[in-house]
């Protein structure tokens, strides 16, 4: 039978003893025997001075020997509350022969000895306390102590307690539970030594785990007592407690009693014992995890100073925390690289969240990582030391974004992350900019930015240049790559300066460093730049009519300055001839403006940004076509807004040259053909011939398409490049005959599409444009023709087989109908649409 059979087996037949004992012991009780049922419950009890059991096994059958003990407890309340006196009942339990049995019928008479008031209870705690010393075998002593504790918790002659008065006051109250504190910890260390050589070491340091909860309620004891305050806390029971942790040398007990210490007591108390507590961690043995107690303690109170409390301005923490760690450091030359790197994470931390305005302190730590590192080459930090300086890195960002480009240390400590470690915290910090509501607004600021996130702007510069990633075909890699991308390309919208030239001289550096990323990225970075370049174009454009304007109105003042000086020269002289001669009047000066004041032009000129926009969509344009394309003419509305006729007329050949020689799917380039002439259309500025050329080209290009619909739908839009704005306008350009040969080159194609079934579709489009040319008053857009092409549909229609297509297009006639019978109808279009033949 194995050790474990062993166990269960012996658990069984004790815990069938123990209700079998119970079960008469009941009886006993019922027939209001006193003897019989101390004698019963002593049996029940003498189980519990086994030694055979594990203690995991010795709490379950202490369990159930304490359920018993309740009736027995409740027998003693009852006896005296029938007038048997309680000291008559403690002077028999003494009478008990075995120890164990003996002190758990006292206390259990103690409690209600206690309650009856009969005598102090500070008196029955002492004499109970006395008693138990004399069980010394661990676990036995254990248990029993943990009796007492349970038995007294709410008899102790605390302030404002029952008890407290005669019975005792708080003082009473706390040595009890100081000295039961004591004597459990000695009992619960005396463990490890009992039974078992170095084999079972494990074992025995696991089942004195499972029994730390014991020694740990006296703590809660403590923290419970209402008498308890700060200076009692500060002067006596943290100096008992630290004394026992430290005199124990015990590694398990001295770092579980210091993390009780932390989560048991208020954070006040903590405060104004820091300094002392933190004397002690440098004073516990080097195998006790120091960090995870100063971490614990640490968020303790950050959450305090993160709440409605805040830390005294007199208790520097941070510097007490410090001084603890750094003398940890120097005394404990064993702690590995990781733990250093978690102490001073934890620090930080600490710093953040307490002091959110010491930036200092934030580079402080950076630093000593940095030192620490310094002294350790990056290719030999394992993957725990690399993972500790990448969550190190990435901690201060969410909550101090780009603040800490303007730590030191930070960008020195990303230097001994890999290549995808910093990748990863570039990417928290992109992120946090982003969210932060901060601005770009300097070269400075931007450049710290950069050389921060160079891993996310371009590739590792120790991988060979052109050689094939091994994740570029995992989607997931794809993905992630384009979602950093555009996190990236985001940050262009932070980049903000009032001054123009300064913005322009940010938007340059991003191009710059967004060009070094390669093909792969400048599809996602670039395109940014392009709209932010276009909106800089117009402040600028604003900012130089601004100074001329400006300009125009000084040199109208100096003007009307010269002539008043002119004037004052006329009359003295007048005066210097005759004496007798008097002004009509005083002449005064002209109030000059203040020269600080005045706007000055641009030190870059808008045409200089229409250059570098043009730089950037060409550097595109071999990757990104399509997309090109549409940024040119984007460009060209720009350029054409702010009156530069040569810069938009560049940028429509620069599309249209795209569209030649890159564009070569139809659907492609027929999106290209309607923003081309959606682009032309919003110009108003081209000279006449520039335009006349472009939107020729633009017809062309249209007659060309490989789908005769499109061809046909397209040179139907084309016709209205030719016949823009009223004759009132400026920049009007009228030229009936083009778009007459524009329609009927429509009809042909539309003709020549019955084989497709949708010729007759397209006429009733024809037709609408017909119409609005009509009612346009284009000379050549006679009532014959709507007459004809009318009775052309009507035509085909009625040849066309019924189904979902016909009935697509009679409905779209109809309504072209209705606007032709509504125009015959209004006053002042009957005449012009009454010889139109429907």
């Amino acid at each position: 039978m194995s050790a474990a059979e062993e166990q269960v087996k012996y658990l069984t037949e004790a815990t069938k003893k123990v209700k079998e004992h119970a079960f008469y012991c009941k009886r006993a009780i019922d027939a209001n025997d006193l003897d019989t049922t101390l004698s019963l419950a002593a049996d029940m009890l003498r189980e519990l001075k086994t030694s055979l059991l594990t203690p995991r096994n010795y709490y379950e059958l202490y369990m159930t020997v304490l359920d018993s003990l309740r009736h027995v407890e409740d027998f003693f309340t009852s006896l005296n509350a029938g007038g048997t006196p309680v000291v008559e009942i403690y002077e028999k339990v003494q009478h008990c022969a075995n120890v164990v049995p003996r002190l758990y019928l006292l206390i259990a008479v103690g409690g209600v000895y206690i309650k009856s008031g009969e005598a102090p209870a500070k008196d029955i705690l002492k004499d109970l306390i006395e008693m138990v010393k004399c069980v010394q075998y661990p676990t036995r002593g254990l248990f029993l102590r943990n009796y007492l504790s349970q038995t007294s918790r709410d008899k102790l002659p605390d302030t404002g307690s029952e008890y407290e008065g005669v019975g005792g006051d708080v003082k009473d109250a706390y040595e009890f539970v100081l000295q039961n504190f004591s004597e459990m910890n000695r009992l619960w260390v005396r463990l490890q030594h009992m039974g078992g050589d170095k084999s079972t070491r494990k074992k025995r340091e696991k089942e004195r785990q499972d029994l730390k909860i014991l020694v740990g309620t006296n703590l809660v004891r403590l923290s419970q007592l209402e008498g308890v305050d700060t200076d009692c806390y500060r002067d006596v029971i943290l100096p008992e407690v630290l004394k026992n942790v430290v005199e124990c040398k015990d590694t398990i007990a001295q770092g579980y009693i210091m993390d009780c210490v932390i989560q048991v007591f208020p954070d006040e108390f903590h405060l104004a014992t820091l300094e002392t507590f933190l004397n002690t961690c440098t004073k516990l043995k080097e195998k006790v995890n120091i960090r995870t107690i100063l971490q614990s303690m640490m968020n303790r109170l950050s959450l305090f100073g993160e709440g409605e409390g805040r830390i005294p301005p007199d208790l520097d923490a941070f510097r007490l925390f410090n001084d603890c760690i750094t003398k940890i450091l120097e005394e404990r030359s064993n702690l590995d690289l990781a733990e250093i790197l978690r102490l001073q994470t934890s620090l930080m931390q600490f710093a953040l969240k307490c002091y959110p305005g010491r930036l200092d302190y934030v580079n402080y730590c950076l630093g000593m990582c940095a030192s620490v590192l310094s002294a350790t080459k990056s290719e030999s930090l394992d993957d725990t030391s690399i993972a500790e300086v990448e969550e190190l890195l990435s901690i201060p960002l969410s909550s101090l974004a780009l603040q800490v480009l303007d730590l030191q240390q930070y960008s020195e400590l990303l230097t001994y992350l890999p290549y995808e470690n910093r990748r990863q915290v570039a990417t928290i910090l992109v992120r946090s900019t982003l969210f932060s509501g901060g601005a770009m607004d300097s070269i400075e600021k931007l450049e710290k930015l950069f050389k921060a996130i160079t891993p996310l702007i371009k590739d590792d510069e120790k991988v060979e240049e052109g050689a094939p990633k091994q994740d570029e075909a995992d989607e997931a890699a794809l993905a992630e790559f384009k979602e950093e991308q555009t996190l990236v390309a985001r940050l262009v919208h932070v980049m903000k300066s009032d001054d123009t030239d300064v913005q322009f001289k940010i938007l340059s550096m991003a191009r710059k460093q967004f060009g070094q990323g390669g093909v792969k990225r400048i599809g996602h970075t670039l395109p940014p730049l392009v709209f932010a370049g276009l909106k800089l174009a117009h402040k600028v454009k604003k900012r130089e009519l601004d100074a001329v304007k400006v300009q125009n109105k000084l040199a109208k003042l100096k003007e009307k300055q010269a002539k008043i000086d002119e004037e004052r020269k006329e009359r003295e002289a007048k005066k210097a001839a005759d004496p007798e001669y008097e002004s009509p009047g005083p002449l005064e000066d002209i109030v000059m403006p203040d020269e600080s004041v005045i706007p000055k032009p641009p030190s870059t000129s808008c045409r200089k940004v229409f250059q570098f926009l043009h730089e950037i969509i060409t550097a595109m344009a071999i990757t990104a076509p399509n997309l090109s394309l549409k940024l040119f003419l984007q460009s060209a509305v720009a350029a054409d807004c702010c009156k530069f006729k040569a810069i938009a007329y560049e940028f429509m050949s620069q599309a249209f040259i795209l569209y030649e020689d890159e564009l070569t799917d139809s659907k492609a380039q027929l999106r290209a053909l309607v923003l081309m002439v959606g682009t032309l259309l919003s110009c108003s500025n081209f000279e006449k011939d520039d335009y006349d050329a472009l939107i020729t080209k633009t017809t062309q290009y249209a007659a060309k398409l490989l789908k005769k619909p499109d061809q046909c739908r397209m040179v139907t839009l084309c016709s209205h490049l030719f016949f823009v704005g009223t004759a009132e306008d400026a920049n009007h350009y009228h030229d009936p005959k083009r778009v007459l040969e524009c329609l009927q080159r429509a009809l042909k194609i539309a003709d020549g599409c019955m084989a497709s079934s949708a010729h007759v579709h397209l006429f009733v489009e024809i037709l609408n444009h017909y119409l609005y040319y009509f009612e346009l008053h284009n000379p050549l857009i006679a009532d014959k023709y709507l007459t004809g092409l009318i009775a052309l549909i009507n035509e085909h229609i009625d040849s066309m087989d019924h189904g979902e297509q016909r009935t697509e297009v009679e409905g779209m006639y109809r309504n072209t109908l209705r606007h032709i019978a509504r125009k015959k109808e209004e006053e002042a279009t009957k005449e012009k649409f009454k010889s139109i033949v429907v």
